[in-house]
């Protein structure tokens, strides 16, 4: 066993290559693929989430962004800013953004180093299910602030009860 080339295979991975194979074994939308990121759509309860993954073998890191298209009433801009702060300080799993220009609610996350290098086929499987979860949990709740008259704490308290467990 040459472990210069166990090395070597090891720092030359791609994670991304797991995700890839995850979408086509579930027979998701892929729209768009290359050698270090992909992107496809996957179900989700209340509806299809686009996921992103970006590998830069340069930084060994795996960004992955999951979003969802969300018309947002003008006058309800700050609310749904201050839930998305909100969500943001209880989420240890990454961040929310909501892009105004392409009227999108995009959550992203990464993986560097060797906690990237070691995603497998079970835990791309526990990471899409994970990332899916918390876009579920928290997707009544961005519909509430934008199109109901909820406030961002009640808002969020509500989703903190749900069943799967957000927060």
């Amino acid at each position: 066993m040459d472990i210069y080339q166990d090395l070597e295979d090891y720092f030359s991975a791609n994670p991304v290559s797991f995700f890839k194979l995850f979408a086509k074994k579930n027979d998701w939308e892929v729209v768009g693929d290359a050698s270090d990121s992909t992107a496809f759509y996957a179900e989700g309860i209340w509806r299809q989430y686009l996921y992103c993954f970006h590998w830069t073998e340069s930084d060994q890191q795996l960004r992955i962004t999951c979003e969802y298209d969300l018309r947002l009433p003008k006058k309800r801009s700050n609310s749904l800013y201050r839930t998305l702060n909100l969500a943001n300080e209880k989420c240890g799993e990454g961040f929310f953004t909501y892009c105004d220009e392409q009227k999108v609610i995009i959550f992203h996350s990464k993986f560097k180093g060797s906690d990237a290098l070691e995603i497998n086929a079970l835990r791309s499987k526990d990471i899409i299910s994970s990332i899916t979860n918390i876009m579920d949990d928290l997707y009544p709740v961005f519909q509430l602030i934008s199109w109901g008259k909820e406030n961002p704490d009640m808002a969020i308290k509500l989703a903190g009860n749900h069943v799967s467990g957000f927060i």
